[in-house]
């Protein structure tokens, strides 16, 4: 296994460390899986240096749902046109959604709440390899939220 690619977080005290550590390293497969990660949980506009970067799916948060077909749809297509954009490793994409409302409950606030949690499986080919990977992301809306 080729590990070329940065692992996130990104830890740069290892590189002034007194043993000269490296930064920690991870497969492709490693690597495409936290940048579609990051892409689903950056807002557009967030990015200092790229106001572009991130996902839409951010704009429907707290949207009305008038027509869950319709929001299921805008969903899918704000995902696939992020990593369409910003994941040039992925290639023949497909997302599916598992949509459901839960319960979380804030212990330190005591609080119940009825969140949408979304569950995001990204099915592709990876260009290098032209072999099928699957990516699987959990997302709480209402905020939006990880898990």
């Amino acid at each position: 296994m080729n590990n070329s690619f940065y692992k996130l977080p990104i830890r740069f005290d290892s590189l002034f460390n007194e043993e000269g550590s490296q930064m920690r390293m991870c497969s492709e497969l490693e690597s495409i899986d936290q940048h579609i990660e990051l892409l689903l949980t950056t807002c557009p506009g967030e990015h200092k240096f790229n106001k572009n970067y991130g996902c839409r799916i951010w704009d429907m948060d707290f949207e009305l749902v008038v027509s869950r077909q319709k929001w299921e749809e805008d969903f899918k297509r704000y995902i696939e046109e992020a990593i369409i954009k910003f994941e040039p490793r992925l290639q023949h994409i497909t997302i599916t959604l598992q949509i459901m409302e839960v319960a979380r409950e804030d212990r330190m606030l005591k609080t119940t709440a009825i969140k949408k949690k979304v569950i995001v499986l990204v099915d592709g080919e990876t260009i290098s390899t032209n072999s099928r990977c699957q990516f699987k992301y959990t997302l709480y809306l209402g905020p939006l939220t990880t898990e």
